[in-house]
């Protein structure tokens, strides 16, 4: 079973076109690439823009919950 469905994406893969970029960046060298991480950390800002998507996603949550429990209460208290 492993393998049908393993099989079914590698084909799914196989469809998919190359990256447009290896073209475009075939000539060049990033030997720089470590350097301007040194300066941009991009694994930090990559983290931190994780966490705070997930803490927006979170406070989203507990407003949509909030508003359907006090609905709910709020409806049979009226009602």
């Amino acid at each position: 079973m492993i393998d049908v469905i393993k099989s079914f994406f590698s084909g799914i893969y196989a469809l998919l076109p190359d990256s447009p970029f290896q073209t475009f960046f075939s000539g060049y060298e990033f030997d720089f690439l470590h350097w301007l991480n040194w300066f941009i950390p991009f694994d930090i800002c990559f983290k931190i823009t994780e966490v705070w998507v997930a803490a927006i996603a979170l406070y989203y949550l507990f407003v949509i919950i909030k508003k359907i429990v006090f609905d709910l209460i709020i409806g049979k208290l009226i009602a």
